[in-house]
């Protein structure tokens, strides 16, 4: 079923995110899915934090830098793995593919925040919703927790009023205003990974509606479209 997926590698899994993509792009070619890597920006955007910091830097610069960190993640998550680099949305092809996204989002990113509120996972949701992708985001923990209990899920609006947590700030707000949903996996495991794009349940699902709406399977959730009972 050739469907279309946006996945989010988070900084945090720099260590084994190669292994990851590599998983993905295997997964992705032999069941003729479309699956879109967005990177995160790791400890290439914790520089541009600290030089931002040390010498006071705009929110406008900091925020070109930060997504200039992001293509160099990509330039790393490429490196020595199938998945190729591209610069357009407009077409993506079975397989996995890792985007480059400075150019594309020079062009137009009027929705998104440039603070540090509005980080690569607010990037990585506007693409998604742009091209009506599935969202999913792969860190280096199982979920989103609260009063140390992992939730399997949890509405937007919630999510706004706990403050921090393994998202960005901003992300939430942008599910509401898109009518996206989104899944947090641990992706430390690719096999993690691998079963969230087939819809087995596992991590936090980030509803744009009412949690208590939830009832389910999640393949139905972040593939609307989709056959939840696929294998």
């Amino acid at each position: 079923m050739n469907i279309l997926i946006v996945i989010k590698i988070g900084g945090s899994l720099i260590k084994s995110a190669r292994k990851l993509v590599s998983a993905i792009y295997e997964y992705a070619l032999n069941e003729g899915e479309r699956i879109l890597i967005v990177p995160g920006g790791g400890m290439f955007a914790d520089t541009v934090r600290i030089a931002s910091n040390t010498y006071r830097i705009s929110d406008e610069a900091t925020h070109w830098m930060a997504v200039l960190a992001m293509d160099q993640y990509a330039h790393y998550l490429s490196d020595g793995t199938p998945a190729r680099l591209i610069t357009e949305i407009d077409s993506i092809p079975i397989g996995a593919s890792i985007l480059l996204t400075y150019n594309l989002l020079k062009r137009s990113d009027a929705e998104i925040e440039h603070t540090w509120d509005a980080t690569s996972d607010t990037i990585a949701g506007w693409i998604a919703s742009k091209i009506g992708a599935a969202f999913i985001k792969a860190t280096d923990v199982d979920g989103i927790f609260r009063d140390g209990m992992l939730l399997h899920e949890i509405a937007a609006k919630e999510l706004i009023k706990m403050g921090g947590t393994c998202v960005d700030p901003e992300l939430p707000k942008l599910l509401l205003l898109k009518s996206l949903d989104c899944l947090v996996v641990n992706g430390k495991d690719p096999n993690y990974v691998i079963d969230a794009i087939r819809g087995v349940r596992g991590g936090t699902v980030i509803r744009h509606g009412s949690s208590t709406e939830i009832r389910s399977p999640v393949r139905t959730l972040i593939f609307p479209k989709c056959d939840s009972t696929r294998p």
